[in-house]
């Protein structure tokens, strides 16, 4: 087979999915909803609910048992060894989880909670986690976390009277962690003298005297540099950080086994794919994303499961990153005969609108005319 075999061209393969018997006909209100398998729509939640280990899950798990064993220290102080709560053993600890959109920082994280047992509500490492809104002030984000706890935020409240009340409720229901995620959307962390209250807040949380609470702090880089410029929180953190993979030797292997892990839970084959110029353009099309790239395989091999075949196509990924971008085919990464390299994968959907902003032209000033003159 030749590689153009592989492309939208020959997506009529003959490799096909025997059709399911249980296809179901659309309901009597959706004359235009498409037929579905049970059979492909099984092997469909069974491909998206498939987590790939990236290489930083074991440093985040080894990370959050330090945090653990801090807690653990905390409460052995007194109940086990008769010791006061002194210095590091008097306040909690944070765990700041650094990286860009779409690398993977929340399913990491929900994986590691889960292993941990700390979704359990009976666990004593028992873990809020709290999405931040977008955008979001200081004070919503404290509303959330009541929210969260189920206390009923019937009216307005003052920002120091809501985390006032996030401390209480947190030690009401014996909760001694808290994961604050997407914390790039506070907008008072653009602000420097926005942002020494949003440290002031979290250090507050850390070092309350009849509750102190271990925090998990996840977002974009920009939360790096926050907790950088204040030492005292900083000194009470330890990180992890998320990095872009890169077209090296080994990113390549690893978005080659991504490929071949995604196939053989859906099923379907791979080894006629043209591997190497596939991982290439996937690492390209999503700027070094390990997680916005897993959700590009998962949505081909979607493709390819939906029309019955039983191998995916260069095809399959072109109509995915088309559906993804908006782009056109000169400007698609998976297409043929491109230059993919080239194409800026940030700018696609009407990468010809894009002008640089025009300088005003300083008005003409208008003569005054004397009449009589």
């Amino acid at each position: 087979m030749t590689m153009t075999t592989f492309w939208r061209t020959n997506m009529t393969s003959s490799n096909y999915h025997t059709p399911a018997p249980e296809a179901q006909s659309p309901g009597p209100n959706a004359p235009g909803r498409r037929q579905r398998s049970a059979e492909i729509t099984k092997l469909e939640a069974e491909l998206q609910h498939t987590y790939f280990p990236q290489k930083s899950d074991e440093d985040l798990l080894d990370r959050l048992n330090d945090l653990l064993d801090t807690f653990e220290n905390y409460t052995d102080a007194v109940e086990t060894m008769g010791l006061s709560h002194v210095g590091r053993l008097k306040e909690g600890r944070a765990l700041a989880i650094v990286g860009a959109s779409g690398v993977g920082k929340s399913r990491s994280l929900e994986r590691a909670f889960e292993s941990l047992g700390m979704n359990d509500r009976k666990s004593p490492f028992r873990i809020i986690s709290i999405k931040a809104p977008s955008p979001c002030t200081l004070k919503q984000l404290g509303t959330s976390v009541l929210q969260a706890l189920g206390y009923p935020v019937r009216r307005e409240l003052r920002e120091n009277v809501v985390w006032r009340k996030v401390r209480d409720q947190l030690k009401l229901h014996g909760i001694r962690f808290l994961h604050l995620d997407e914390l790039q959307h506070l907008t008072q962390l653009e602000n420097p003298s926005d942002s020494i209250k949003v440290c002031d807040t979290l250090k507050g949380l850390m070092q309350d005297e009849d509750w102190p609470v271990w925090l998990v702090l996840s977002g974009m880089p920009n939360l790096a540099a926050v907790i950088e410029s204040d030492f005292q929180l900083r000194r009470r953190c330890t990180f992890v950080r998320l990095d872009l993979m890169t077209p090296c030797a080994n990113d390549l292997q690893t978005v080659q086994r991504i490929i071949k892990n995604y196939c053989k839970k859906a099923k379907l084959e791979h080894q006629n794919l043209p591997m190497n110029e596939l991982c290439s353009r996937l690492m390209h099309g999503a700027e070094g994303r390990t997680g916005y790239l897993i959700e590009i395989v998962q949505d081909a091999l979607c493709k390819a499961l939906k029309a019955r075949r039983n191998m995916p196509l260069m095809g399959d990924f072109e109509l995915t990153f088309e559906a993804r971008t908006g782009c056109r085919p000169e400007h698609n990464v998976f297409a043929e005969d491109v230059e993919w390299q080239n194409i800026d994968v940030r700018n696609t959907l009407f990468p010809e609108d894009k002008e640089e902003d025009e300088v005003p032209q300083p008005k003409k000033r208008r003569l005054k005319i004397v009449r009589g003159a």
